[in-house]
């Protein structure tokens, strides 16, 4: 994971920045699925009670359009975490200056954007990625539009 200024790549934001404003990341190891212990352990603290699979790539009917709702600045009235399982995105979040940190998340990082931060999401130039995301209670997504005056 890199995380800078959306501004400014030059300007790295650190981990303890992000964890001032409640993003919080954690590396899995992939090797040998070793990544499956730590996993269930944090579900079980955080209370992660259900979990699906998102892949997306060049071939998914109807990118781009789904890439420009991802895109959209909102937030959600929970958590939203994602567990990259392959390929590469960037998450964008606003910090407490509204100012964008954009985080780029590949194999292996597991990241946490909290509940009412307004962030966005787009793809690498490899046009790829394939996510696990995890939820409380019933898989949903159900962003909750900024609407810019």
């Amino acid at each position: 994971m890199k995380s800078y200024f959306y501004d400014n790549q030059e300007d790295v934001v650190s981990l303890d920045y992000l964890k001032e404003h409640n993003v919080l990341y954690f590396p899995m190891d992939m090797e040998n699925d070793n990544y499956k212990e730590p996993l269930e352990q944090l579900c079980k603290e955080r209370g992660y009670k259900n979990r699906d699979e998102v892949k997306l790539n060049k071939e998914t009917p109807g990118l781009e359009d789904k890439l420009k709702i991802f895109f959209e600045e909102h937030l959600h009235d929970d958590e939203e975490i994602r567990f990259i399982l392959d390929g590469c995105g960037f998450f964008d979040v606003r910090d407490k200056n509204d100012k964008w940190i954009r985080i780029r998340v590949e194999k292996g990082d597991l990241i946490i954007v909290p509940a009412n931060m307004y962030h966005r999401f787009t793809l690498d130039e490899t046009r790829k990625i394939h996510a696990m995301r995890l939820f409380t209670d019933a898989p949903k997504w159900v962003p909750i539009n900024r609407h810019q005056n």
